[in-house]
């Protein structure tokens, strides 16, 4: 069930009705059949399963590989390139400088579908029990250290090995949804945070350049999301659920998102441990050394652009419009993760570079983020080594403008919140202590260099496991290539 806590901004409209978002562009080769009264929606496509759900920038892929081209040009001048490999899950665009904190690193988990798996869902190696060995990461969503009991995103990937060369990689993080619609949000999103190094540049960039970017509503609801996404301070992330975000094709059944909860039963989630900065990682430590641990893989399903949207990351799936139907148990057995053997295992997964398109045709990423990563996975491998661009000056000498008033405002602000924390005020207040806010956008790699959500660029998902040189953007873990 999804925890309450963490509605996202985003669903709040939805649930109106409303999504305030509209899709430019056409599906390539086919059209859609909107049936409104049913609730339902029937696609026919000429061309590949996944055609008649996607919509293209500019209306064709060429159009939009040449806009994904522009924003990449746009985020690279602002922030440059970053030294290291390309980040994680929700990570979409440029390369993180460190490897996201593992609390996890197994070999040895099993994937197993349930054997009453519905017929509409037998695709590929979705099978009634199947059973199949999968490598699980947990970690947190960018690369920055810090402690363990802060409240900030987590990431679980999966590598679900099906055949000797297939794998389908599935990455998740801890909220249900982007705080960027689109590539487009996630690059002035960027753009409007590169270079402010104080609290007063942050404020001016989310406070002023974002909204004449993306205008005030959207502005407004991509700040609250990155507000509510990172309140939550995790006791056991054996007890977290973690969403896909975005969707993924599931054969003829259509588009699905799909998210790892933990299974029934289980010892619930302790206090967080705040003396001990790696207590998540002693947490799993102490529960594989008396038992399993398990995840159910469920998946909801497709109905209509509005309530359902395929391009749009920020739109939650709510459950009471796409119940979610799980499909299968993760399985992490029983062992000693200090023992030299899980150790060594946990090593080789840390090298492991994760990556939504590893997988096959029938289960494509979908949607203009998705796309987005693939043209960036492409963008990374072109790049040269250089000198780094200068940060973007914009922001900070814009920010010298606001002056003494505006800075005795928000210090006015920054005072209360040593009686109130900022997360407990009003929206409004809560979102002008630019201190907090910053601390919190550190958290999500939203600022500076570590940019942990960003766009790649279109194509095919492979037939099989990709070859190494495209380091992905997704969820990289080192700077070896997947084996």
């Amino acid at each position: 069930m999804t925890d309450t806590r963490q509605q996202s901004v985003r669903n709040e409209a939805t649930c109106g009705g409303v999504t305030g978002h509209e899709v430019t562009g056409g599906a390539r080769g086919g059209t859609t059949v909107h049936q409104a009264t049913s609730g339902a929606s029937v696609h026919h496509a000429t061309g590949g399963a996944y055609e008649g759900y996607e919509a293209y920038m500019g209306g064709s892929p060429e159009a939009e590989r040449r806009r994904f081209e522009k924003l990449a040009r746009e985020l690279l001048r602002v922030h440059g390139p970053v030294p290291g490999g390309p980040d994680g899950s929700n990570a979409l665009w440029l390369p993180r400088a460190a490897p996201a904190k593992a609390a996890l690193g197994v070999e040895n988990a099993r994937l197993r579908f349930r054997d009453d798996l519905p017929p509409e869902l037998c695709v590929g190696y979705a099978r009634p029990g199947a059973d199949y060995p999968a490598v699980v990461r947990l970690s947190t969503a960018s690369g920055a250290e810090r402690h363990d009991a802060s409240p900030y995103l987590r990431r679980m990937a999966v590598r679900v090995q099906a055949a000797p060369e297939e794998i389908h990689d599935l990455l998740t993080t801890s909220f249900p949804v982007s705080h960027a619609a689109d590539a487009r949000e996630f690059v002035a999103f960027a753009k409007a945070t590169a270079g402010a190094g104080g609290t007063v540049e942050k404020a001016f960039g989310l406070f002023v350049r974002l909204p004449l970017a993306v205008g005030w509503a959207t502005a407004d609801r991509m700040r609250r999301n990155v507000r509510i996404a990172t309140r939550h301070t995790v006791g056991s992330l054996a007890r977290e659920t973690f969403w896909s975000r975005g969707a993924i094709l599931w054969g003829p059944a259509g588009p699905v998102r799909y998210q790892l909860r933990p299974a029934p039963g289980g010892t619930p989630a302790p206090p967080p441990d705040r003396g001990d900065p790696d207590y998540l990682h002693r947490e799993l430590a102490m529960r594989l050394s008396i038992g399993d641990i398990a995840f159910e893989l469920c998946v909801q399903r497709y109905l209509d652009d509005r309530r359902t949207p395929v391009e749009d990351g920020s739109v939650e799936w709510r459950e009471c419009d796409a119940p979610v139907v799980p499909v299968a148990v993760l399985t992490v057995p029983r062992q000693d993760l200090d023992s030299a053997r899980a150790r060594s295992a946990a090593r080789r997964v840390e090298r492991l570079a994760f990556n939504t398109w590893h997988t096959t045709e029938e289960f494509r990423p979908l949607g203009n983020l998705n796309r987005a990563r693939k043209a960036a996975y492409e963008a990374a491998a072109a790049h040269r080594p250089g000198p780094r661009p200068r940060p973007h000056p914009a922001a900070p000498r814009a920010a010298a403008l606001l002056c003494a008033p505006v800075r005795a405002a928000f210090g006015l602000v920054d005072r209360v919140d040593r009686w109130v924390p900022w997360h407990r005020l009003p929206t409004p207040l809560g979102l002008l202590n630019p201190a907090a806010l910053g601390r919190t956008l550190g958290r999500l790699g939203l600022t500076g260099a570590d940019v942990s959500e960003g766009p790649p660029l279109p194509g095919h998902a492979p037939a099989s496991a990709p070859a190494p040189a495209p380091a992905p953007a997704e969820e990289r873990s080192g700077t070896a290539a997947a084996r």
